[in-house]
């Protein structure tokens, strides 16, 4: 058996002060000293987000396109510091667990940092953003026009022949107020064909640039040819509920200007419109009613529609009698010798407006006697009133004899 001297316990200690010693002197040695410790800043180091790709294969997408950048500040020696290159320092952020729309307060990863230094501040110290869905929609593109025609021609229709799928943020396509192209018609003189760039606009005016136009070029057919304005004519059918009558009808443009090639459009004299139904109405209504143009005919100020608005009221009846039967249409040479009827009683009904603002001495009751000869006839007693409001006429008929 061999014993192990025994040390004594102060050489211990002197031994464990020595070490002590070496190890700070080490420590010194590779570090530097510890009253060096400084502080240095790494500022707009550029946010790299990573797995962006995964959002795609979930129809989502990031509200925004931008660049994020990070400041840091790190304490170390002087030495330590030295050794950092800015090139080497990064920030990551991860995308990849991000599953639907919404905003996310990401972590931000530093990479690049050795262990010999301390981050003591870092802004943003997390990276919010925004997820959105992507969608897609068929839209169609609007043709804005520069510059004007040669010969006096105008520009008559201008559409694109397909539209345009858009696809993007949904919150960015909910802003799309128009897709539009511009055509330059300066100087044209016949139709023609051009292709143009689609661009999507906001209501204020302002190109949306986060949205992909499918395709981003398309054709236009520009056709030129004359215009003027024409008047609308409305109708109705059907009858108001009982004890109501139609006071009037409002149309809303009460003209539409249109285009056509010139030999068209002379032979245009009215746009048909379809007539309004009024059965069983009891009160005022008003529609939005489309009008057909005629074949190679467009409407230019508008889509075509008009606003009509029917005044229903109450019905009243009210009689109103006529002290003569006037004679119109009479041939040349000849006289009527005896009317056998001299006053007339009209009973007119309809809405109460029109029926009290009826006065007798504006009403004129007559008999027809175009291509009428010599002789004795019974011929029905007309008025000068519309036909809607004369309930009857008494008596109906009269004998008139011509000389």
């Amino acid at each position: 058996m061999v014993n192990k001297k025994k040390i004594p316990l102060y050489e211990k200690l002197i031994r464990l002060f020595i070490a002590i010693g070496i190890a700070i002197t080490l420590w010194f040695i590779v570090n530097g000293n510890s009253d060096m410790l400084i502080t240095q800043e790494y500022n707009s180091i550029p946010i790299t987000l990573t797995n962006v790709d995964t959002l795609t294969g979930k129809n989502l997408v990031l509200a925004e396109d931008k660049n994020y950048y990070l400041n840091l500040q790190v304490k170390g020696t002087d030495k330590n510091l030295r050794n950092i290159s800015m090139k080497d320092i990064t920030a990551e952020a991860d995308l990849s667990d991000i599953g639907a729309k919404g905003t996310y307060e990401l972590e931000i990863a530093v990479k690049g940092l050795p262990n010999s230094v301390i981050v003591t501040s870092m802004n943003p110290t997390t990276l919010q953003i925004e997820v959105d869905n992507i969608i897609k929609e068929d839209l169609d593109v609007a043709i804005v026009l520069e510059g004007t025609p040669a010969n006096d021609l105008s520009v008559i229709s201008a559409e694109s022949t397909e539209k345009v799928e858009v696809e993007g943020p949904e919150d960015s396509l909910a802003r799309i107020d128009k897709i539009t192209g511009t055509a330059d018609v300066n100087g044209l003189t016949k139709d023609t064909t051009q292709h143009l760039t689609a661009t999507a606009y906001d209501a204020s005016g302002n190109a949306i640039d986060d949205v992909d136009i499918l395709p981003n070029v398309v054709p236009v057919e520009i056709v030129l040819g004359k215009t003027k304005s024409i008047s609308i004519s409305p109708s109705i059918s059907g009858n108001p509920a009982s004890g109501y009558s139609v006071a009037g009808v409002q149309v809303e443009p009460s003209k539409v200007v249109i285009g056509a090639k010139e030999d068209l459009l002379t032979s245009i004299e009215s746009i048909p419109m379809d007539a309004i139904d009024v059965s069983e109405q009891s009160k005022t209504f008003t529609k939005d009613v489309n009008l057909t143009p005629p074949t190679g005919c467009y409407f230019l100020d508008g889509s075509g529609k008009v606003k009509v608005t029917v005044n229903i009221e109450s019905s009243v009846a009210k009689s109103f009698t006529l002290d003569k039967v006037n004679v119109t249409n009479l041939g040349a040479g000849l006289v009527v010798s005896k009317i056998k009827d001299t006053k007339v009683v009209l009973k007119l009904e309809g809405a109460n407006s029109i029926i009290n603002s009826q006065n007798a001495s504006q009403m004129d009751a007559f008999v027809d006697c175009s291509n009428l000869g010599p002789g004795e006839y019974e011929l029905p007693i007309q008025t000068n009133l519309s036909q809607a409001l004369v309930k009857s006429i008494t008596p109906a008929k009269t004998t008139v004899t011509i000389e």
